[in-house]
């Protein structure tokens, strides 16, 4: 045996033991042949401090297998593209460093960088963790702008579903945090360049607009018309009157069905609007389903409706509140036609197929008449607070997911929630929010639905300018259960169960608004998120609503949709309502801000 006092590494585990404890111990000498001493690197050490380097003053200035975009250096090499007096347009630029490089080489062409910084000089740079391709971004926004810009509305139309795409990608990524570059390049689209006309191609305007340029009224239908003008408080101003000729105008002022004695046969169809189907074509990309998602997403209702006979005006429809023909008299109609309120449709803001995929006008027309009455009851009877106001007021704001200040995390379907459940809530349900509802006297109802002069089957119901009744409700919500989605549902996210209770608001007393609730908050198979309550009173229940959350997770625009009776009662009643979240404090007092 041999003793050692100095080791180096070898194959064998037990040399490792050797100095254990700075003891010298016995080793075999046959595991000290050379054979077995291996280095840590059989590489020869490099003299230079990398490759190609020669010195600490040179350095390599060419672009490396791992190089994800071009080099300044590259770029300044293209003397013949940079500096001929010749040749200034960009695309020619790049095609001219392409014929000079090859298209593998071409700096220009492989920049990531370069775009990168390109789009964030105009637009909100919020990636969520993953790297897009910068060159295809920006490219398909120039195609967007040029499109919205360009004076030819076939086109637009015709690139309408990639204009909502678009707009949708823009405001998923938009900053939650101060202002927004991408929101102001959209609204900026819609107002500078004139488009409002792309928001206004639903069933809901089309109806309005043919009825008010309708000249085929009888004479009996212009007198029950103009007789419920004259009937009508404050409906119009004698500016706006002026915008029109006398019977364009008798067409547009439409208001409540005759009921009883004075239904008459009018002997026209003018009233009861376009010969066309009552539902909603589920033809994928069609215009007018496209439309109304595109009034949704802008978020601040259209309330008028100019029809120009001007040759040299390219749109029919106006953002001012004075300017010409009310559409909500149509989307009353609309709303609280009860034949749209069915078991495929879920009674909710739903295509009539059990897809549960949204049909955007009914939202539309949800959206154009609860902010008609929401005003109409601020402005005629009380200064509401802003809590009290939905956020409809900016165009493209609230429908930006996880708008609202963040107090959950993210929930894994696979495992059982390690944090406390509201932690895990991905809806941010908890908290306070507010809710409008609204509604028809009964007997008003009945008559539109249930008269003896009912259009057909596949035909509109008259527009109505029938007041309705408006409730203000606080509602303290809390989660109480959270489980993985069912077979109908979205997969991307749980089932949230929750309960709470609702109070009224406005009027400060109304003991049927104050009541316990609960409900569940869920995907649908599209991805859109859907809110189902129902209201118990003594414990039962007795209301029921379906609705939608415009935006998407947690967007702070609020949820749109109908209430109706627990039991799907064929005969009502049903309306519109409405809820935004104000506070995710429990324990917040919405009624302070009154």
């Amino acid at each position: 045996m041999q003793r050692i006092t100095h080791l180096s590494y070898t194959s064998s585990r037990s040399i490792l033991r050797a100095s254990y404890q700075g003891r010298v111990l016995p080793v075999p000498s046959s595991l000290l042949t050379s054979s077995n001493t291996r280095l840590l690197s059989q590489t020869t050490g490099l003299a230079y401090p990398r490759k190609d380097s020669q010195d600490k003053d040179s350095i390599n200035t060419e672009a490396t297998e791992y190089s994800k975009s071009g080099t300044d250096d590259a770029s300044a090499r293209q003397e013949d593209t940079a500096f001929d007096p010749g040749v200034t347009d960009p695309g020619s630029q790049k095609d001219k460093v392409g014929d000079r490089t090859g298209e593998s080489d071409n700096p220009l062409e492989h920049d990531g960088l370069l775009y990168k910084q390109v789009y964030s000089r105009h637009f909100d740079v919020n990636d969520g963790g993953n790297i897009p391709d910068w060159k295809t971004e920006l490219q398909q926004l120039v195609r967007f702008e040029r499109t919205l810009s360009s004076s030819n509305d076939d086109l637009k139309l015709k690139n309408l579903s990639e204009i909502v795409g678009c707009v949708q990608h823009l405001l998923k990524a938009a900053s939650v945090n101060g202002s927004s570059s991408n929101i102001a390049f959209l609204d900026g689209l819609i107002h500078a360049q004139n488009n409002i006309g792309l928001l206004c191609r639903s069933h809901l305007f089309e109806w309005a607009k043919e009825v008010q340029t309708s000249n085929s009224l009888s004479s009996q239908s212009r007198s029950h018309v103009r007789s419920c003008f004259d009937s009508s408080v404050g409906e119009t101003s004698a500016e706006e009157e002026s915008d029109f000729d006398g019977d364009s105008y008798q067409a547009a002022c439409v208001h409540r069905p005759p009921r009883g004695d004075e239904v008459q046969d009018t002997g026209s169809d003018s009233l009861r609007g376009p010969v066309r189907a009552f539902w909603s074509t589920r033809q994928e990309g069609h215009v007018h389903q496209l439309s109304a998602k595109l009034h949704c997403l802008y978020g601040v209702p259209i309330q008028s409706l100019r029809v120009s006979r001007s040759r040299s005006s390219r749109h029919g429809h106006d953002l001012r509140k004075n300017a010409g023909f009310k559409v909500h008299p149509f989307a009353r109609a609309k709303v609280y036609d009860l034949r749209q309120h069915t078991e495929l449709t879920l009674w909710g803001p739903f295509h009539n197929d059990g897809s549960q995929d949204v049909d955007w006008e009914k939202l539309e027309a949800i959206m154009v008449i609860l902010s008609y009455n929401i005003h109409l009851f601020t402005n005629r009877y009380v200064s509401l607070g802003s809590k009290l106001i939905p956020p409809w007021d900016t165009p493209f704001t609230g429908v930006t997911p996880y708008g609202l200040e963040l107090q959950s995390s993210k929930w894994s379907v696979e495992g059982p929630p390690p944090l406390p459940i509201d932690l895990q809530d991905p809806y941010s349900i908890t908290g306070i929010w507010m809710r409008v509802v609204c509604f028809l006297d009964y007997r008003e109802l009945f008559t539109l639905n249930f008269s003896e002069d009912q259009p057909e089957a596949d035909q509109p119901r008259p527009a109505i300018d029938t007041e309705e009744a408006i409730r203000f409700i606080t509602v303290k919500l809390q989660v109480t259960k959270i489980e993985k989605p069912g077979e109908g549902d979205g997969q991307a996210l749980p089932v949230v169960h929750f309960k709470g209770s609702s109070h009224s608001a406005l009027p400060p007393v109304d003991y049927n608004a104050n009541s316990k609730i609960r409900g569940t908050v869920r995907l649908t198979p599209e991805g859109e998120v859907r809110w189902t309550t129902f209201s118990v009173f003594h414990g039962e229940e007795r209301w029921r609503s379906e609705g939608i959350q415009l935006g998407g997770v947690q967007a702070a625009r609020g949820v749109l949709g109908y209430w109706f009776d627990k039991d799907f009662d064929e005969y009502g009643p049903a309306g519109p309502t409405a809820f935004w979240k104000v506070s995710n404090d429990p324990d917040y007092n919405v009624t302070d801000s009154l």
